[in-house]
C-alpha cells in the first residue's frame, strides 16, 4: 500500500469527522478500521475506509451496535459480480441508500407496479424475485403486467428459463448473487423507475431487512434493465431488442414522483391499520 492510495489515521479521522480514539477504540472492539503498513512500517488505512466509516455512522444512527453496523458494512462490501444492487451503486453512487423492512418494500413495489399500469403508456417491466415461490405470489399481478405492457421478464429459482412464457421466466443459477437481491424496473416514456435491493445476515428471529436504492431517473432504470439482460447470457434476444429502441424518456416525472409517494402512503398506511 502507497502512501498515496492510504490514509493515516488523522487524515481519516479529519475526513470522516470521528475522532482519532474514537477509531482506534472501533479497531480494538471489531478491527475496524483495519489499517495496513506501507513498505515504511506505518500505519495506513484504504481510501474506501472513509466511505465504509460514514456507512458505520449511518448504520449507528438507525439503532445498531457497534458490531452490528460494522458487520452490515462488510456484508455489503461483499455484494459483488453479478448483483444487479452492486452494478447501480458503482454505477449512481449519489443514489441515497434506504434500510428497509418487508412491509415497506412490499408498498413500494406495489406502488411502482400500480403507478407503471396507471401511467406508462406500454412499459417494459423486469423483476427480480428471491424465490420461484415469491413470484407464484405475485403471478396475477405480473401476468396482468406482462399482458398490458411492452415487454415483461422476470428473473428467480425457476426450473428453466422460458423465453415464451409472460412474463419471460429467467432461470437463475444457484450461486447467482441476484437470488439474494429483490427488484422491479420499469422503463417506458412516460414513468421511469427502479426499486433494487438486497437482503442484510440477520440472526435467527430477527426480522428481514433491506438495503435498497429507489430512483426515478431515467438512465438508473435502463442501465438496471442493462445489468440483468447480462444476466440472461443471450436468451431472451427479444429484450435485447426492446433495449436498443427508444425506451426511458423523462417526461412527466415529477408528477410520477408524486402520484408514487401516494400510493406508497396508501399501501403503507394499509399494512398498518391490518387492511
Amino acid at each position: 500500500m502507497t502512501a498515496v492510495q492510504a490514509l493515516s489515521i488523522g487524515e481519516l479521522s479529519a475526513r470522516t469527522g470521528v475522532g482519532i480514539s474514537t477509531l482506534r477504540a472501533w479497531e480494538r472492539a471489531t478491527g475496524f478500521p483495519a489499517a495496513a503498513r506501507t513498505t515504511g512500517g506505518q500505519r495506513r488505512y484504504p481510501i474506501v475506509t472513509v466511505e465504509q466509516v460514514g456507512r458505520v455512522q449511518t448504520e449507528r444512527q438507525r439503532g445498531l451496535s457497534l458490531a452490528d453496523a460494522v458487520a452490515a458494512v462488510h456484508a455489503a462490501a461483499e455484494v459483488g459480480d453479478g448483483s444487479l444492487y452492486a452494478g447501480l451503486r458503482r454505477a449512481f453512487p449519489q443514489l441515497d441508500v434506504l434500510r428497509l423492512g418487508v412491509r415497506t418494500m412490499l408498498s413500494m413495489t406495489w406502488s411502482i407496479e400500480d403507478e407503471s399500469m396507471a401511467h406508462a403508456s406500454r412499459p417494459l417491466l423486469l423483476g427480480c424475485f428471491q424465490t420461484s415461490r415469491s413470484f407464484e405470489v405475485a403471478g396475477n399481478r405480473w401476468r396482468e403486467l406482462g399482458r398490458t405492457g411492452r415487454y415483461s421478464a422476470v428473473f428467480s429459482d425457476f426450473e428453466r428459463t422460458d423465453a415464451d412464457s409472460t412474463p419471460a421466466r429467467v432461470a437463475l443459477p444457484s450461486d447467482s448473487a441476484l437470488l439474494n437481491e429483490w427488484a422491479i424496473v420499469v422503463l417506458d416514456p412516460e414513468m421511469s423507475a427502479v426499486l433494487c435491493a438486497w437482503e442484510q445476515p440477520r440472526r435467527p428471529g430477527a426480522d428481514r431487512v433491506f438495503e435498497a436504492v429507489l430512483t426515478l431517473e431515467p438512465e438508473a432504470a435502463r442501465h438496471a434493465a442493462r445489468l440483468l439482460l447480462q444476466s440472461t447470457e443471450g436468451a431472451l434476444p427479444e429484450l435485447e431488442r426492446q433495449l436498443g429502441g427508444p425506451l426511458g424518456a423523462s417526461q412527466g416525472q415529477a408528477s410520477r414522483a408524486t402520484s408514487l409517494l401516494h400510493r406508497f402512503a396508501s399501501y403503507t398506511d394499509a399494512a398498518h391499520r391490518g387492511a
